[in-house]
C-alpha cells in the first residue's frame, strides 16, 4: 500500500513539513487545520471561536473532498481550544456539521496559539469503497 499525499487550494497551506493530509487505503488523516486566509495566511476573525470553528470545519471539508470523502466518514476528531470556558460556542458550530452519527471527539485546552487564534482540528475519516 503506498501513501498518497492529499493537497487543495481551497484550505491553507502547511506551515511547516508536513501535509494537509495523508490517504493510506482507505483511511485520511487530515492534519491540524487552522482559521488561516488562504491568501495572507493571517488569522481568520481573531477572537471569534464561532466564525473560527465554522472556517476550520469548511476547510477539512475541503481537505476530504480532494481525499474522496467527507465529513459523513469521520470517525476521529480532535480539537484543540485556546479556552475551555469557550467549549459551548464551539460545540453549538461543531453539531452543526456533524448532526447524525458524531465521530469520536477529544477536546483538549491548549496553552498558546498565535494572536486571536481559537481553535485547530484535526481529523481521521474513511473512504467508502
Amino acid at each position: 500500500m503506498k501513501k498518497e499525499i492529499i493537497q487543495t487550494n481551497k484550505a491553507p497551506k502547511p506551515s511547516g513539513s508536513y501535509s494537509q493530509a495523508v490517504k493510506l487505503g482507505d483511511m485520511v488523516y487530515v492534519a491540524g487545520t487552522c482559521p488561516f486566509d488562504l491568501e495572507t495566511g493571517e488569522v481568520l476573525y481573531p477572537g471569534d471561536m464561532e466564525r473560527q470553528t465554522s472556517v476550520v470545519l469548511q476547510y477539512m471539508e475541503e481537505i476530504l473532498q480532494a481525499a474522496g470523502t467527507s465529513l459523513h466518514n469521520v470517525v476521529k476528531v480532535t480539537s484543540f481550544i485556546d479556552d475551555l470556558n469557550a467549549f459551548q460556542t464551539y460545540n453549538r458550530v461543531y453539531e452543526a456539521f456533524f448532526k447524525e452519527e458524531p465521530p469520536a471527539r477529544s477536546t483538549i485546552e491548549v496553552g498558546k496559539f498565535p494572536p486571536g487564534m481559537c481553535v485547530e482540528i484535526e481529523c481521521i475519516a474513511y473512504v467508502a469503497l
